[in-house]
């Protein structure tokens, strides 16, 4: 593989790819197909990977039986180097996600290609997706197909025959087809997914998908205890895994029978909802209704609290965890391993403040204390970096992703200070722009997100973040979160007016009613102006 080009979100189109039939390839592609009773369109899908342009030397097909009874059997017709797997020879449990992870990892290409086994596949259809393989180690690329509504042994139910001499494309009337509607409006709705934002992934829908080993190593595999949605759910751990969806027109394919979407797509989606919610923060609307709290969390918060007074961290914890966005845990960073014993007296005890900290969260459920900071958010889409000097009002988080969301950044800035450094910097990371970096190591990760996605920066009071370092312990104390409390995003009015005596209470009462004015008119000024689009 030559030098990895870098790709700017998930615009594929400076990724240089030979012509079809115009290029020597030299990577091993292994096809997996997993299969459940259904020898007859099994059958299909073997005949039709026999005739594939790509190098016979160079594939390899791996069928992975889960449980069939009888059990499937390789048909005359069929590459030569297929190989059938049995699940319950290397694992025990079922269902098709376990049965591509089984699939994958008895295979021994470089390259993954998953193809159902309902599948007929035009001749081209290896050779284009391997060729973006080559190219790109960290591409998706995700082959088309048309539904044809036939049954085994029912009308217009081929033959291998009949596919051998007519060829897979000519095999059935495209008038008869069906095109897969909601990947396919996704995909021709941002440019073939170049201008796809962070729900690209939903048009990962299986069926046919290929990628390099090495990113399904790093995305995790497919999840076995999904029984519905697998795909999509996968799809969602590759993007955060810094993954480029392509969708490959060249990659043709016919689809023998209706998909379950298309005959219950109701009665699926409800059975998978609930299940996908609990791991896939995206897409938004998944924890509309539910519980309040998630297996992978929208933000992971990082908040280093070693050295700080218990006042003041206080403060910072309990502004993120009481703020409007509760989709988050909270990583608070320290050297917990050295309060475990309690000493025999707490006077001059310079570990006093870590020891109450502990004793306040280590019992919270969005709340751990950890050694080290967290590298990656992985699988959650957001990573924030805060320091304990940071006050984040009720709308600082929702601000921020909104920001990262509309400009499709890879990270948001907030200095405290100036000059600006990580110490005093809030920083929202997306998690797909730094796993992108991983891919580029001759590259710094802060210069593969700022070219790959773009940085922008707040000001504290655009991020509606206050610098606690400059309030009195004494007000902490009594106050805690509440001191940013009436702080908003983007305001420049203050919450309280202080009064001493009549003539400032004269002072303050037009003052505020000047405010209140000022808040009537920006208020009604939003309320009725153009709307701004939120990303979430």
């Amino acid at each position: 593989m030559t030098s990895t080009p870098l790709v700017v979100r998930n615009d594929w189109s400076g990724v240089p790819v030979p012509p079809l039939g115009a290029w020597r390839p030299t990577e091993r592609v292994s096809v997996v197909i997993p299969a459940y009773q259904c020898q007859a369109s099994l059958d299909l899908t073997l005949a039709a990977l026999a005739d594939q342009t790509y190098p016979a030397d160079l594939l390899e097909v791996v069928v992975v039986d889960d449980g069939s009874e009888p059990p499937l059997e390789l048909p005359r017709r069929r590459p030569a180097t297929t190989r059938l797997v049995r699940v319950s020879d290397h694992s025990t449990g079922t269902g098709i996600a376990n049965a591509c992870n089984v699939g994958m990892r008895q295979a021994t290409g470089d390259i993954l290609l998953r193809l159902d086994a309902d599948m007929v596949v035009y001749p081209e259809h290896v050779e284009a997706h391997a060729r973006w393989h080559h190219a790109l180690p960290y591409a998706v690329t995700l082959g088309t197909k048309l539904f044809v509504d036939v049954q085994p042994g029912g009308p217009g139910w081929p033959t291998p025959e009949r596919l051998a001499e007519v060829g897979a494309r000519q095999l059935f009337d495209p008038r008869d087809g069906r095109p897969h509607a909601y990947p396919d409006a996704i995909i021709d709705r941002t440019d073939l997914l170049r201008d796809a934002d962070h729900l690209g992934f939903l048009t990962h829908v299986g069926a046919t998908v290929a990628l390099r080993r090495e990113l399904f190593e790093a995305a995790g595999g497919y999840d076995p205890g999904l029984r519905r949605g697998s795909d999509t759910e996968f799809g969602y751990r590759l993007a955060q895994a810094g993954a480029v969806f392509i969708p490959e027109r060249a990659a043709g394919s016919w689809h023998l029978g209706l998909s379950g979407m298309q005959r219950d797509g109701h009665a699926l989606r409800r059975l998978s909802a609930p299940f996908l919610a609990d791991r896939m923060p995206h897409p938004r609307w998944l924890r509309k209704v539910g519980g309040s709290a998630w297996s992978v969390p929208l933000v992971v918060v990082a908040m280093d609290v070693a050295d700080h007074p218990l006042e003041l961290v206080r403060a910072a914890a309990d502004a993120v965890l009481r703020g409007e966005e509760r989709d988050l845990r909270l990583d608070l960073v320290g050297p917990w391993s050295k309060v475990e014993d309690e000493p025999r007296t707490i006077r001059d005890d310079p570990l006093l403040d870590l020891r109450l900290l502990a004793a306040t969260y280590r019992a919270d459920p969005q709340v751990r204390l950890v050694e080290q900071a967290p590298v990656t958010a992985f699988p959650a889409p957001y990573l924030l970096h805060v320091p304990a000097t940071a006050g984040l009002s009720a709308h600082s988080l929702s601000r921020l992703i909104d920001e990262a969301d509309r400009h499709r950044a890879g990270a948001v800035r907030v200095p405290l200070r100036r000059p600006a450094d990580d110490r005093s910097t809030v920083t929202l990371w997306r998690t797909a722009a730094m796993s992108r970096a991983r891919w580029h190591p001759d590259r710094s990760p802060a210069e593969v997100v700022a070219q790959s996605y773009g940085v922008r920066e707040l000001t504290p009071a655009a991020a509606g973040i206050i610098d606690l370092s400059t309030v009195p312990l004494p007000t902490l104390a009594a106050s805690g979160a509440d001191v940013v409390a009436g702080v908003r995003p983007g305001s420049w009015l203050p919450a309280t007016v202080e009064v001493a005596g009549l003539r400032s209470w004269l002072r303050a009462t037009r003052l505020v009613v000047a405010l209140t004015a000022i808040r009537v008119v920006s208020r009604l000024r939003r309320a009725f102006g153009p709307s701004r689009r939120r990303m979430r």
